[in-house]
């Protein structure tokens, strides 16, 4: 008699493969819970990545959620999780002139996974007020960990701008790189273009580099530092601040 393990892993298989045999239902009923499972699946997809299969249609759409579904089902009891390889799936089936269809569709994954990252107290801009002078250049930035950082040799973020209104026109992807980010405003995911100074600045940041340094990286000047330093606050960014490696005295997050 097969195990309930054995069991559990034929009626698995034969959810993704018509092929395979379950000897728990007969064929009738299992095609019932198998076409369950495909919609699931693909509504899943559907959610997360809404601008993809808007700029391929319902149609390109179902197919690639089948052929992505055959390479990747799903591990989880959680259906959040099937996106995960989607834009990995993309870049080896889509190439050429749909390479960059792979880059929105880590975009939208990024919206996914930050609208379910844990947001910390962040901390406003009046805390540098007690930093000594001397201290400022050894200052490192913990940025909230929702915060998800992009850069794409195409217009990406162009493109899930222009796709937030129905029946969008295609966007010229000779518009060439973006830059941009992901992150939680008042509890939703919000995608934000940057210019190339201020992302630099940013990652910079979030790789934990000193102000004094990341300043360097980027390229910044006092004024221009001013404007990254009031993005960084007035977007609730910053969730702590160290000196030398210590937390700063009235610097910790605010509980």
């Amino acid at each position: 008699m097969a195990s309930l393990r054995d069991l559990q892993r034929s009626f698995a298989a034969a959810l993704r493969d018509p092929g395979v045999a379950c000897p728990v239902l007969p064929p009738a009923n299992l095609s019932i819970y198998r076409n369950n499972a495909g919609i699931g699946f693909r509504a899943a997809l559907e959610r997360t990545f809404p601008v993809v299969r808007q700029r391929v249609g319902d149609e390109y759409f179902r197919q690639l959620a089948a052929h992505y579904r055959e390479l990747f089902p799903s591990r989880s009891g959680d259906l959040f999780w099937v996106g995960r390889d989607f834009a990995a799936f993309l870049d080896e089936y889509l190439r050429g002139d749909y390479s960059w269809l792979a880059d929105l569709a880590r975009l939208e994954w990024s919206r996914a996974e930050c609208s379910v990252a844990a947001d910390a107290p962040a901390i406003g801009a009046d805390a540098l007020a007690g930093i000594p002078p001397g201290d400022l250049e050894h200052l490192v930035f913990g940025l909230q960990p929702a915060l998800r950082l992009h850069s794409s040799s195409y217009p990406v973020f162009t493109v899930w701008e222009t796709n937030q209104a129905e029946n969008a026109p295609p966007v010229d992807q000779s518009l060439g790189a973006e830059l941009g980010i992901v992150h939680l405003r008042d509890g939703l995911p919000e995608v934000r273009r940057l210019d190339p100074h201020l992302f630099s600045f940013l990652s910079a940041l979030h790789q934990g580099q000193t102000l004094g340094r990341a300043m360097t990286t980027a390229g910044l000047e006092e004024e221009s530092l001013t404007h990254a330093l009031a993005f960084l606050f007035n977007s609730s960014l910053v969730s702590s601040l160290t000196v030398n490696g210590g937390t700063a005295e009235g610097l910790l997050p605010a509980q």
